[in-house]
């Protein structure tokens, strides 16, 4: 029997720790906030680009991923949201409740931008929250739970257009470049996993989820957890600058990993073999 590969989860999670150590490393080393925020002059190549280089190379090994672990069998690409086991419905609906938490948190302490991206930050708190406690309440997941990520997805739009609308040089500034990526990825991560869910999934749905489901993480986590990070080792040069760093978005890369490791995780329906067919069998009769 051909041994299934899981090679998805381990990049997923190697990728978004080695980005998000790179871009400690840029804020702390390379930024320079005394100049709005862009790349230092003085800084190389990679030390200013390489950051965008790892998640390039990351998506080329998701990519690469999905398709040796399809082809070994996995059962990744194939289970139906029904086949999860209440442990793992479980483990999604705690992950979709921090990440509400997470963004209660930015708006009551940290919330800084306009109006149109205070609404977009309060419909995914509340959505998240409603879904999580759906997942826990029935221990499994609902089609209706799909269904409300078409909202998450226009919460997240809205995020991302407020985030656009602020600043005209955004494609300079690294940290609202990373935000903004972070957004458009969490739109699409989201679509996906709504999808699934609802069971109405394409032939590619499963593909695009678990490969936009590493990069969500890899790009959320940047754009967030790597600030607070760098807050801990400088806190004097970092702290005037963390409203780009909202901690919100680390809710989403959690939801993300937990959906790559629980979908590769162990399916609760057992596979049903048929019959040994033999020669001359058909159906329920033998026939000479």
């Amino acid at each position: 029997m051909q041994k299934t590969l899981k090679i998805l989860p381990v990049c997923a999670a190697a990728v978004a720790v080695i980005a998000v150590i790179f871009r400690v490393f840029q804020l702390i080393v390379v930024v320079d906030y005394t100049e709005m925020g862009f790349f230092d002059a003085d800084a190389g190549f990679f030390a200013t680009w390489g950051l965008y280089l790892i998640l390039l190379i990351g998506a080329v090994i998701f990519i690469a991923a999905a398709i040796l672990d399809k082809r070994s069998g996995s059962a990744a690409y194939d289970r139906p949201a029904a086949s999860l086991s209440p442990k793992q419905t479980a483990i999604l609906g705690v992950a979709f409740l921090l990440g509400a938490c997470l963004r209660l948190y930015n708006l009551v302490f940290d919330f800084k931008e306009s109006v149109l991206g205070f609404v977009g930050e309060a419909l995914i708190f509340v959505l998240f929250t409603l879904i999580g406690f759906l997942i826990l309440g029935s221990r499994r997941l609902k089609p209706v739970v799909g269904y409300l990520h078409i909202v998450i997805c226009i919460s997240c739009t809205m995020n991302a257009a407020a985030l656009f609308m602020q600043d005209t040089i955004i494609i300079r500034v690294s940290d609202e470049l990373l935000l903004l990526l972070s957004y458009i990825c969490s739109v699409l991560f989201f679509l996906a996993l709504g999808r699934f869910i609802s069971g109405i999934e394409s032939k590619l749905t499963r593909f695009k989820l678990l490969i936009l489901g590493g990069l969500t993480a890899a790009l959320s986590l940047c754009a967030s957890l790597a600030g607070y990070i760098a807050l801990i080792v400088d806190a004097e040069y970092i702290e005037p600058h963390m409203a780009m760093h909202p901690i919100s978005e680390t809710g989403t890369g959690i939801i993300a990993l937990a959906v790559i490791m629980i979908l590769y995780g162990r399916s609760s329906l057992p596979v049903e073999e048929g019959p040994e067919r033999t020669e001359g069998y058909e159906g329920n009769e033998l026939h000479p």
